[in-house]
């Protein structure tokens, strides 16, 4: 493992035996140590099934808000693609458009972007390592990847996605219509001890990222408080290696960030606290209030995190108000 830099500014923590590579899944650097106040921000799943627009407004307002950075908790593209070119030319259209904000922005990795061994071969190719850790003053990161191994997917589900994700991009309006559709066509297909499955939350922790991140955590037991991002919520899946990681959290505040169903969720347990993001962009699983686009406004007092949820759906240019006729009653 390299610690980059010293503790007096900032360090970045990589597994360089494992990562012989000078690829990156971050934009931009951090600040110099953050040791007063200071925020950023926490975006949600811009896929599967995106709609157009969405998360690419949910950059030009955190671009607005300049926090200090933005982490992301994975499904950057639609991914699950056989041919490199696809997923290539789909991670340079976003790639560019995080890029122009000029914020450090922390990726982590997600099922759509890693699900077959061509999206594996391309996030390599292009960000290099797909687990990393970092500290700024007295706040510890840790960015996790579920799917180390990645669950691969029968070609024939592909396919099924692939039809669905056509289908809402050309009728964004029809989105739950279509989404219905491929759910009734993924039961119509599966066996039913598969059927009772749907729901299992399928995690993928290799022993060696574990170690890599257990060598951090002792490396920084002065931590004031240690963020985790990670696209599928731990907490939700029946995972040993998940167990071992909260056990190396035990006794010490932490807050732990996930994506993957689209829906914000928050609670918390003594000195944990868990966060499912919501969506920024990718189709909505539901109708509530947590279904919604949003992103997460995280401040940082004193050491301790406050969190605030901005809706996107909420927000609007301020050229949708043009002037009216008034009159007072």
């Amino acid at each position: 493992m390299a610690i980059i830099t010293n503790r007096v500014k900032t360090e970045m923590f990589i597994d360089e035996e494992r990562y012989r590579t000078d690829r990156r899944p971050w934009f931009g650097r951090l600040p110099e140590q953050l040791t007063g106040d200071y925020s950023f921000a926490v975006m949600g799943d811009r896929c599967g099934m995106a709609t157009a627009g969405v998360f690419e407004r949910g950059l030009e307002l955190v671009r607005d808000l300049k926090p200090e950075f933005v982490l992301f908790v994975g499904d950057l593209v639609e991914g699950y693609w056989r041919d490199a070119k696809d997923a290539r030319e789909e991670w340079e259209y976003i790639d560019a458009r995080i890029e122009a904000t000029g914020l450090p922005f922390f990726q982590t990795v997600g099922n759509h972007d890693y699900g077959t061994q061509t999206m594996v071969d391309v996030w390599q190719e292009r960000k290099g390592m797909e687990y990393y850790a970092f500290r700024t003053g007295d706040a510890l990161f840790l960015v996790l990847n579920t799917e180390d191994p990645y669950e691969a997917l029968s070609d024939g589900f592909i396919d099924l996605v692939k039809e669905a994700t056509a289908n809402v991009q050309r009728e964004p309006e029809r989105a739950n219509e279509h989404l219905k559709a491929f759910y009734d066509k993924i039961v119509a297909g599966l066996p039913p001890e598969q059927l009772q499955g749907m729901g299992k939350v399928n995690l993928g922790i290799s022993e060696r990222q574990l170690a890599f991140f257990e060598k951090v955590i002792r490396d920084n037991a002065d931590a004031a408080h240690t963020f985790i991002s990670m696209h599928k919520p731990g907490w939700k899946a029946e995972s040993p290696e998940f167990a071992r990681l909260l056990q190396l959290l035990d006794g010490r505040p932490h807050t732990i960030f996930a994506g993957h169903f689209h829906s914000m969720e928050y609670k918390q347990e003594n000195d944990r606290r868990l966060i499912q993001l919501g969506r920024t962009g990718a189709a909505s699983h539901g109708n509530g209030k947590g279904d919604e686009n949003l992103i997460l406004w995280v401040t940082v007092r004193g050491g301790v995190p406050n969190f605030r949820v901005i809706h996107l759906d909420g927000t609007a240019d301020v050229s949708a108000y043009p002037p009216q006729e008034h009159a007072h009653h």
